[in-house]
């Protein structure tokens, strides 16, 4: 059986199915970063080399995107998964999902909170909610999963099972306790990134650390990874974007 063929028999999402439902992430992004003079934290250290595409190249950053996605149509295309489904419904499915995880994931975060019975939640400043800036905010989003469930998330885990496998430990187990290291700690750096001693390192400003604020952080990573091990790339980042567009708007659970 082929590499591919493991993964999908072992359950993993495809991440090219997923990239293509996040494209339209990517894209409000783009046009929401006509009215602004930065770019999100994330996307900069994701796509570190684009930082010489800006300004009147700018294009060429979407002549990427599309072109990405074109490698994840020939990558996915051809396939339909056990329901028969083809690409199209399968992308669309996952688009759906990521409402619906959007929606649910307020409501979540709060009675976790509770049960937690962690500090109260600061109030944040309300956010800006021109179209611009929604766009901004819900096209920030996949680059965040891009950052910390794609990279940060299985860098953590293949270092873990690594080191567990050098231990002598027995590969089930090894594969078990790399995902829960991997989960927890992906969802800890998604938190730091939010402070300012992290944002300072990117020559911007972050928020002050509070615990109920950081345990609400950390515990959204964690839900947010184990959507994106569930469901995969485009789900968590549809999730994310949803969430985000709704706080914008100051939508209250």
């Amino acid at each position: 059986m082929s590499e591919r063929g493991a993964a999908r028999a072992e359950g993993i999402p495809d991440l090219g199915l997923g990239y293509l439902a996040a494209l339209p992430l990517f894209g409000a992004y783009e046009l929401g970063q006509t009215a602004a003079q930065t770019r999100a934290p994330a996307e900069r250290i994701v796509a570190h080399l684009l930082s010489l595409f800006e300004g009147r190249l700018q294009w060429l950053r979407v002549a990427l995107l599309l072109g990405l996605a074109l490698l994840a149509v020939l990558h996915a295309g051809r396939e339909r998964d056990a329901a028969g489904r083809g690409l199209f419904r399968r992308t669309g499915r996952a688009v759906a999902e990521g409402w619906l995880a959007g929606f649910l994931l307020g409501p979540l975060l709060l009675f976790l909170h509770g049960w937690l019975a962690a500090e109260p939640l600061v109030v944040a400043p309300p956010a800006e909610r021109s179209l611009a800036a929604c766009l901004r905010l819900m096209g920030a989003a996949p680059w965040e999963e891009l950052l910390f469930r794609v990279g940060a998330y299985g860098a953590l885990f293949l270092a873990a099972r690594r080191i567990i496998l050098f231990l002598g430990l027995a590969t089930p187990l090894a594969s078990g306790l790399a995902e829960l290291g991997a989960l927890v700690g992906s969802a800890f750096l998604f938190a730091w990134f939010h402070l300012d001693s992290a944002q300072r390192l990117l020559a911007n400003v972050g928020e002050p650390y509070h615990g109920g604020l950081f345990l609400w952080r950390v515990t959204a990573g964690i839900l947010l990874g184990a959507l994106f091990r569930w469901r995969g790339f485009g789900v968590a980042a549809w999730a994310h974007g949803v969430f985000n567009l709704g706080v914008a708007l100051g939508i209250r659970a």
